[in-house]
């Protein structure tokens, strides 16, 4: 799904990744499923763990496409780290880690040690972070619970990176565009896949739910 903007044709992986042996989509996804969740999460904070399907997807679109997995890459509510992680496994990048829930931190720091990669993890609000990044790579809150939880991720990321990849309701897609294009940016390229939400809180009446997603990379 593209939001009028044309995909960048697909380039080869830098040097770097190419040194590092870059698994494939499949082994990248089977490896991020293995990692852990939240097992109580917070509605408040809307902790709606990224499936690994789409992290790989994400990661692979950033990766292997577009070459912006290098330098200083930050994953803003990273929760147990699945974005994060998967960077760090497909590149040398230096990879921080952002959350303000100490739980999912400690969870983040197991999976990071699992996995056998390094990242930094911070525990923080977004509001308190800044400096200068290649790349935002998230799974923001959705804004269901808490309006504009979205938007505020979407500013902070904009004050952090040139280009930022981001997970949104596909149902929000319009609202997106238009935020974005106020914000001075452009969705570059966007695509839409199901994302499997597990059983987590006491008001969902399935094992497991579809909630259709499109994946953004936003750029100046």
């Amino acid at each position: 799904m593209d939001m009028g903007a044309t995909p960048r044709a697909r380039t080869r992986p830098s040097l770097e990744l190419a040194e590092k042996q870059l698994p494939s989509k499949r082994h990248l996804e089977i490896i991020l499923s293995k990692l852990k969740i939240l097992e109580t999460p917070r509605l408040r904070l809307e902790q709606y763990p990224v499936s690994a399907e789409a992290a790989a997807e994400l990661l692979y679109m950033a990766g292997f496409e577009h070459d912006d997995l290098e330098g200083r890459i930050i994953d803003l509510g990273t929760g147990t780290g699945r974005l994060a992680i998967g960077a760090a496994l497909m590149s040398q990048a230096n990879i921080i880690g952002v959350d303000v829930d100490v739980r999912a931190l400690e969870l983040a720091r197991e999976n990071a040690k699992t996995a056998g990669v390094k990242v930094e993890w911070v525990k923080s609000t977004i509001d308190n972070i800044d400096g200068t990044y290649d790349t935002v790579i998230m799974n923001p809150p959705y804004g269901t619970r808490t309006i504009h939880a979205d938007t505020r991720f979407l500013d902070k990321a904009f004050q952090l990176a040139p280009v930022t990849y981001s997970i949104h309701k596909a149902s929000t897609r319009t609202f997106l565009a238009r935020y974005v294009h106020e914000s001075n940016r452009r969705v570059d390229e966007a695509r839409t896949m199901s994302l499997k939400i597990p059983y987590l809180y006491s008001f969902h009446t399935r094992r497991w739910k579809s909630v259709e997603v499109d994946l953004c990379r936003i750029v100046t």
